[in-house]
């Protein structure tokens, strides 16, 4: 169970690339729904083992609701709101 699902608090999977790097490196996080940006910059450095001295930006692209059926629907298992 995914944290926060009993609780009924909305989960977002986010995918985490470095880009420009060869081979890709990426993260898969979980991460509720009300995390602020100064908290994913903290999450995001114990993801990639940083020691916050890494530069970095965020860009937030947000997927269409179709798209996201469609990797639902091909994933072994994505998360689901309760």
């Amino acid at each position: 169970m995914e944290a926060g699902a009993s609780s009924g608090q909305e989960v977002l999977q986010l995918r985490a690339v470095l880009r420009n790097i060869n081979p890709l490196i990426w993260r898969r996080l979980l991460v509720r729904g009300d995390t602020s940006v100064a908290r994913l910059h903290q999450i995001l450095q114990v993801a990639f083992g940083w020691q916050d001295m890494h530069l970095h930006r965020f860009e937030i692209l947000v997927a269409s609701t179709e798209s996201i059926r469609r990797a639902a629907s091909s994933s072994t298992r994505t998360h689901t709101k309760p």
